[in-house]
């Protein structure tokens, strides 16, 4: 499984539109018009994106918040950031 590196910074992109639809951020790429919708830790993972633009950084936050353990936290943010990457909305740097 690729990983991503904790001194990287994260960061949305500036290639989509984003809107709240219910209990869901639905994200627009702009170039492809693909929508992406991110609902319930994953919706607040890209809330918290702002605020928090290291995987360590974001990892203690979530940990935090949703009682959950760390490596299996990293986990799984790592793969939603992953993906993101992938269809361009987030960039890692």
């Amino acid at each position: 499984m690729k990983q991503i590196a904790n001194d990287r910074k994260i960061t949305k992109s500036g290639n989509h539109v984003e809107t709240l639809v219910d209990d869901e951020i639905v994200l627009m790429h702009i170039d492809s018009g693909k929508f992406f919708s991110l609902s319930e830790t994953s919706r607040r993972m890209w809330e918290l994106l702002g605020e928090h633009d290291t995987l360590p950084s974001l990892v203690d936050a979530m940990a935090a918040e949703y009682e959950v353990k760390r490596g299996q936290c990293e986990a799984e943010l790592t793969s939603v950031l992953l993906d993101l990457q992938e269809r361009t909305l987030v960039t890692v740097s």
